[in-house]
């Protein structure tokens, strides 16, 4: 692992945990203190994470919203096994939203068979394209970078006009009191249209966003149906869930 992947991984630690102390870090990372200690002071230096007395480490609040990079990382074999249950959903002929996040990117590769038409904001659907038999429409507006995500007035106005038959939609948080909910105003405002013009939308959340309030509510929970990995509380009071357990290669 090299050390930009090391301090990625880092960043997606401690936004899991809230508050990681270095010797958590390196028992879960498998390297020396003294690298753990130079990630930690790197990323110190570039106002991402902040120490703590007692020697724990958080996000800071600039690093509120992690970068795509580091959120794949997070929960590979949840991601994977939503992906599955989602791509089932699909049919030849579909017009399908697929949104902005590492968790809506798996299904990428489980439609490239699949006829129909994928419309998404989510820009890193490019680097899994080759050999898909639909057809791709990605949406104009304001590039987010970190986040590899399309959003903004001209984002809304597109979405706004169109109809689908299913959506993925993502998800930074998922609870009782702020519902589906993200860090930034503009991808809220995008998920809340497409669940407004979608037939049967669906939201992809892992357990890990189960009682996570985040800055933006999207849309309340009454009206989703999550798919998710695993039980949990918060599910009963959505509108209906699918849980798709992580199965061992094989299986």
């Amino acid at each position: 692992m090299t050390p930009s992947q090391r301090r990625k991984r880092i960043l997606a630690l401690v936004q899991e945990a809230e508050v990681m102390t270095i010797d958590d870090l390196v028992e879960v990372m498998g390297v020396s203190s003294s690298t753990v200690r130079r990630d930690i002071n790197r990323l110190m230096d570039g106002g991402e994470v902040i120490a703590l007395r007692g020697g724990g480490v958080q996000l800071s609040e600039k690093t509120s919203e992690l970068s795509a990079s580091a959120k794949a990382l997070l929960h590979p074999a949840a991601k994977l096994a939503m992906a599955r249950a989602a791509a089932a959903l699909v049919e030849d002929g579909d017009v399908v939203y697929l949104d902005s996040g590492t968790s809506a990117l798996q299904l990428v590769p489980l439609l490239r068979e699949k006829h129909i038409q994928l419309v998404t904001s989510n820009v890193h659907v490019f680097a899994l394209a080759d050999g898909f038999q639909g057809n791709i429409i990605v949406l104009g507006g304001d590039y987010l970078p970190d986040l590899g995500s399309i959003v903004g007035p001209m984002t809304t106005s597109q979405l706004a006009e169109m109809t689908f038959e299913k959506a993925f939609i993502g998800a930074s948080g998922c609870s009782r009191r702020s519902g589906v909910s993200t860090f930034d105003m503009r991808e809220a405002s995008k998920k809340r249209i497409v669940h407004e013009r979608t037939r049967q939308p669906y939201v992809l959340a892992d357990s890990s966003k189960f009682g996570v309030d985040t800055f933006y509510k999207a849309i309340e929970l009454a009206n989703c149906h999550i798919i998710t990995e695993a039980h949990h509380d918060v599910l009963e009071s959505a509108g209906g869930y699918t849980i798709s357990p992580i199965t061992e290669p094989g299986e």
